[in-house]
């Protein structure tokens, strides 16, 4: 006799946002790609297939607050949680969109869900509200209630995060309307020498998606999108860090970036590119890095050569950006001549 499958799990959550309209929130959702800004508990997001915010396009989410169901075999290190999901709807009168998860290790099966942003009030400017819905089959080793709560925390979470860039950015932009308020870009240059031939260099550098060998503070380095050795190329860099209180562990964080060719020029050796997106706090920062001979042909050595130019960052000082890049090439340089001498 077959048995009776169970039926859906069904939910739905929502939250109230009082200081930013539907108008402001809605471009931060339909931002398909780039969820893990606003989603506390996801360490990365990019897509995979498609483009982003249109119907079909997939996206890549890892670190998410549901728990693997892959197993552990060695160390104490939980496995990542990840899932692949496809967007499958987007309606911008009514700001709303909906997707489903193309496959993951966090056991869930026949998932869809829907995000909708309502407006508030007459003319839409006394907030707005956040509506999440979702069904999906029975998750082993979860309780419907469960995985509501985790939906409700998370959503609240990243509604704040959401209505604190709205305010900001509004407050920005009053802030430069009236007072006419422009910044001066960052501009700074870094060089050292190599004691190798340039075209060796050249040859490290010019393989874009793995600047992770050079550089130790970088962890990773990935090839998004684009073709290797032409401009449109883009890489996705992570970095991790141990966040400490009081002497006690208290978790990893991430910091990444995207970053886009512009230029390559392999005669003159030379290319530059852009941070397309990042977590830590660059909004304009375009670089260009030379491989300049020493002598003639550069067989008894060349000099690398990264310049840069960057919107001011929060946080930090000229001083601050223009020393980390000069490490990261005194590191990069050294690391390249070890690597062609011991070859």
């Amino acid at each position: 006799m077959e048995q009776n499958p169970q039926p859906k799990w069904e939910g739905k959550v929502s939250t109230r946002l009082a200081k930013a309209t539907a108008d402001q929130i809605w471009p931060l959702l339909n931002d398909f790609f780039n969820l893990h800004k606003w989603f506390p508990s996801l360490a990365t997001c990019y897509g995979i297939h498609g483009t982003n915010g249109e119907p079909g396009c997939i996206r890549y989410c890892g670190g998410s607050s549901i728990p693997s169901t892959d197993t552990n075999k060695g160390g104490n290190n939980r496995p990542v949680s990840w899932s692949t999901e496809r967007l499958t709807a987007v309606d911008h009168v009514e700001r709303s969109l909906s997707y489903e998860i193309v496959d993951s290790n966090i056991g869930f099966r026949s998932y869809v869900s829907a995000v909708k942003v309502v407006p508030q009030g007459d003319d839409g400017r006394d907030g707005c509200v956040i509506e999440w819905s979702f069904n999906v089959d029975p998750v082993k080793g979860l309780v419907l209630n469960e995985l509501v709560r985790k939906y409700e925390v998370g959503l609240q979470q990243m509604a704040k995060r959401m209505e604190d860039d709205a305010v900001r950015g509004y407050e920005e932009g009053k802030k430069h309307l009236i007072e006419g308020e422009t910044q001066l870009k960052w501009e700074g240059k870094a060089t050292a020498e190599v004691r190798v031939p340039a075209e060796k260099v050249w040859c490290f550098l010019e393989d874009f998606c793995n600047i992770h060998k050079w550089i130790p503070t970088v962890d990773t380095c990935y090839q998004v999108e684009g073709e290797l050795g032409q401009p449109g190329l883009v890489r996705h860099c992570a970095s991790s860090s141990t966040l400490a209180s009081e002497g006690r562990r208290e978790g990893i964080k991430i910091s990444w970036a995207k970053e886009k060719v512009l230029m390559i020029n392999p005669i003159e050796r030379c290319l530059s590119y852009e941070i397309m997106e990042n977590n830590i706090g660059f909004k304009s920062y375009v670089a260009t890095v030379k491989v300049l001979p020493i002598n003639g042909d550069g067989q008894d050595g060349c000099k690398i050569e990264w310049s840069f130019v960057s919107d001011p960052i929060e946080g930090w000082r000229f001083e601050d950006l223009n020393s980390y890049i000069s490490n990261c090439l005194q590191f990069m340089s050294q690391n390249m001549e070890q690597a062609v001498l011991s070859g």
